[in-house]
């Protein structure tokens, strides 16, 4: 299902595109989509713990990513290559894979942590490893006792990106051809049976951001804004029976 798909089906829901008066945009709906999109990832992945069931792929994006060298003065910590660009946002928890063209490859390089990274290649038995790690400033870098491996110019990164909009530009397929477009022509990435919860919890956000009286007039006008209009419009025939009585 593409994410325009869901984005105006919310919208539709929350009675925003038959109104001209309605301040409810796509990145409203963008952001409400992300909070809940993760909130319903990390719901069903504290279930498959406790069920032993197979985690689900849908979520995943796989992305490209193009290597640059690091000068050994820049770099003091021994780190010699790093993506161009920095990485998408992922979601907390969730431990990224990074691989070459093949992901079954007996070559995969090895993902720790930004804290570990700084003690890898001591083990005699494992200093060819090639080892990549999310750095401060968001890009990935590599680094290896193998001198081969500053040959590489590219890899692929498969994750579950809490900015998935973010990883939408970035998209590669199983060649490594581009397949990045508009976050709104993407498939959204998460499972089918889990997107009616999706769009009920963001419609409920969206209409329940505010008090809405009905505003009866479409004239493009915001009168509900109008705090006079709408105590004149829906006020004055109680406090006339209140008189009356």
């Amino acid at each position: 299902m593409k994410a325009k798909e869901i984005v105006y089906i919310c919208l539709d829901l929350a009675k925003a595109s038959a109104s001209d008066d309605s301040f409810f945009t796509e990145d409203h709906v963008l952001f409400l989509l992300k909070k809940y999109r993760a909130f319903l990832i990390k719901k069903e992945q504290d279930k498959e713990k406790t069920t032993g069931d197979i985690a689900s792929e849908f979520e995943y994006q796989q992305i490209c990513l193009d290597l640059e060298r690091i000068d050994a003065e820049v770099c003091a910590s021994g780190y010699k290559l790093r993506t161009t660009k920095p990485i998408p946002k992922i979601l907390d928890g969730n431990k990224p894979r990074v691989h070459f063209k093949d992901y079954f490859a007996d070559d995969m390089l090895t993902f720790v942590s930004r804290d570990k990274m700084k003690h890898v290649g001591s083990n005699p038995y494992m200093r060819n490893l090639i080892y990549a790690s999310i750095g401060p400033d968001l890009h990935l870098y590599l680094t290896s006792s193998n001198p081969q491996f500053l040959y590489l110019k590219n890899i692929r990164m498969s994750a579950i990106f809490e900015d998935f909009d973010a990883a939408s530009s970035m998209l590669c397929d199983d060649n490594g051809d581009s397949t990045s477009c508009d976050y709104l022509e993407a498939e959204f990435p998460i499972r089918e049976y889990l997107v009616p919860s999706l769009i009920e919890l963001v419609v409920k956000e969206l209409t329940g951001a505010a008090y809405k009286p009905a505003d009866s007039t479409n004239n493009a006008n915001d009168d509900l804004s109008d705090m006079a209009t709408w105590i004149r419009r829906n006020m004055k025939s109680g406090l006339q029976r209140q008189i009356e009585s």
